[in-house]
């Protein structure tokens, strides 16, 4: 006769729980907006007193709280100083007028959970065989600095740290200035022996609220090509200047960002587009524009179809600068490949969300996380929880109590399952 044996999982506590609500709500008021959303982007002083107010929680909940030179905030957990760390986090950064659960809810969740593992298996006596960290990533969303993911970029080694410092915002104000004036410019890297990663983190789709899941396990990230390209006009008055003579840098982007729209209808479901942003200069009413940036962005599961897309778009940008007498360049290309997540780390996760009892299934991620810079190094998870409505960037951003209670629930059964039997995903 066998038996089975089912290994046991740890669940937060009642406090616990009590613990990450009012954590949440207190990170949620600094750069709260009126509509309820949040409006803290990198670096700026509002992200500094987020950072203020959780370096202060994780001081509070015994972690060793340290800081490395692109101002990554981690907050360690150490059983044995010889053995590796289970990481888990995301980003405290938004968008402008953004929501409040994008990123936030990884770190925090993260936090949460690393501090209830901790305190369970002190109150056993038990070691675990890999450490625990908690970390909030500088500038995952690229929204005030470019490019995105810097932070953990920095910390693999895929964006050197020099590169990451002179990043610029529109003022010209560096990265490495503006986490100096917050006081997160920390010193050198902090080095960690990674076991594995886990990002639990909203959808930013529908899908899971669609198919009444409560967790799900991606597998699989699309592809993303991304473009800063300039326009060169003539700067002259938009009164006597004949139509013409004119060399208008922005009737140059405005084609360039229906070609950029017209691509994506050519593929429906299978290639996302997006003109994000434009930077015009002078930027003045009676002035015709001498100089306008795009940020330009294709994304798609399909490598190929990204390559052939770039090529028509330099064909449209040749053709568009022709018609409208002004000269362009593409000051920066980036492309990041799709990725198959860590199989292993998915399918304890799977594994872990069935023995909860939570409805959970596959999910593929469009949106670029953390976990993706992460998981060309080291095995990575990312989790999903449910998006209200699938809305993301906007200050409607939602998702309910439960969901994430139950977030908080999966994540603490996996990292308790990760540091203690890392054999288990490996």
């Amino acid at each position: 006769m066998s038996t089975s044996f089912t290994p046991e999982l740890l669940s937060p506590s009642e406090q616990d729980l009590a613990t990450f609500e009012a954590l949440f709500r207190d990170t949620s008021a600094i750069g709260a907006t009126q509509a309820g959303g949040l409006h803290r982007l990198a670096a700026s002083a509002e992200d500094g007193a987020v950072r203020d107010l959780f370096a202060a929680w994780l001081a509070e909940h015994g972690f060793e709280v340290r800081v490395d030179a692109v101002g990554n905030l981690f907050g360690l957990i150490t059983f044995n100083p010889d053995a590796p760390y289970v990481l888990c986090g995301s980003h405290l950064d938004s968008q402008p007028s953004a929501g409040r659960f994008d990123g936030v809810y990884g770190v925090l969740a993260g936090a949460v959970a690393v501090a209830s593992v901790a305190r369970q298996l002190r109150e056993r006596g038990e070691v675990p065989a890999c450490n625990l960290a908690v970390v909030n990533w500088t500038n995952e969303e690229g929204a005030r600095f470019q490019p995105s993911l810097i932070g953990s970029s920095v910390f693999t080694g895929d964006l050197s740290l020099q590169d990451a410092w002179a990043c610029r915002d529109g003022d010209g104000i560096s990265l490495k200035h503006a986490l100096q004036q917050i006081g997160y410019l920390g010193e050198g890297r902090v080095a960690l022996d990674v076991a594995g990663y886990v990002e639990i983190h909203v959808e930013q789709g529908n899908g899971l609220e669609r198919d009444g899941l409560a967790i799900g396990v991606v597998r699989d990230t699309w592809a993303a090509l991304k473009q800063r390209i300039r326009f060169i006009g003539e700067q002259n008055h938009t009164g006597p200047t004949p139509m013409t003579a004119r060399k208008d840098a922005l009737l140059a982007a405005a084609h360039a960002i229906t070609a950029v729209r017209a691509e994506a209808d050519l593929h429906g479901a299978q290639l996302h587009s997006s003109v994000g942003r434009l930077e015009i200069y002078p930027n003045s009413p009676n002035v015709v524009p001498s100089r306008v940036t795009l940020h330009v962005e294709y994304r798609s599961p399909d490598t190929e179809l990204l390559a052939a897309a770039g090529e028509r778009l330099d064909a449209s940008l040749k053709a568009t600068a022709s018609a409208t007498s002004t000269d362009y360049s593409i000051e920066s290309r980036a492309l990041r490949e799709p990725t198959h997540l860590h199989h292993g780390f998915s399918e304890l996760a799977y594994s872990v969300g069935q023995q909860l009892g939570l409805p959970i299934g596959n999910s593929v991620t469009v949106s670029g996380h953390d976990a993706i810079s992460l998981s060309r190094h080291y095995p990575v998870c990312l989790l999903f929880i449910p998006s209200s409505n699938g809305v993301s960037h906007n200050e409607a951003e939602f998702t309910n109590e439960q969901d994430m209670r139950n977030g908080l629930h999966m994540l603490t059964a996996l990292l308790h399952r990760a540091c203690s039997t890392p054999n288990a995903y490996r």
